[in-house]
């Protein structure tokens, strides 16, 4: 497994992928975070994992709702354990990104809009993951789904700090 580990994992960003599109390399790290399902009227503990991978081109995470310390036999209807995988595209100067968790796979793109990173389904165009701001040790990140009006609904609020 070592092997793996190490032909995965980079220690930096590659030459190839301009500072200006490194939208997620303040991510790479260990994150706690508060999940607030705003439809659900529930708030669970999270942890959030990142790590630059594939030679630096890439950032990928592990997600674990609820955290592994909060976690009971009871399923939680938001619990999960995926992992995605960021892979920046320098002909589109955007992120191509599929998000995997058991019986499950999304494929989105992220790019810059508003000063927030917004990641969009691409099967469906009204979901949206939005990194509203990342600071040195905080990020929020939100679940939001497009109206017909195009405001927007936020399902969920994850306010992360990093461990």
């Amino acid at each position: 497994m070592h092997t793996f580990t190490e032909s995965l994992i980079s220690e930096t960003r590659s030459d190839e992928l301009p500072e200006e599109y490194d939208y997620f390399g303040r991510l790479v790290g260990s994150w706690d975070f508060d999940y607030i399902d705003h439809n659900m009227s529930c708030s669970l503990k999270g942890e959030w994992y990142f790590a630059r991978v594939l030679e630096g081109m890439a950032i990928q995470d592990v997600i674990i709702l609820p955290s592994r310390d909060t976690r009971t036999d009871i399923p939680h209807p938001d619990e999960e354990y995926g992992t995605t995988l960021r892979i920046y595209n320098p002909s589109t100067h955007a992120w191509d990104i599929a998000y995997c968790y058991t019986g499950r796979i999304m494929r989105l793109e992220a790019r810059k809009q508003d000063g927030m990173i917004v990641l969009t389904n691409i099967a469906d165009e009204r979901r949206k993951w939005v990194f509203a701001t990342i600071e040195d040790d905080t990020f929020h990140w939100q679940n939001v789904t497009v109206a017909d009006d195009g405001t927007w609904h936020i399902n969920v609020d994850l306010y992360a700090t990093r461990a």
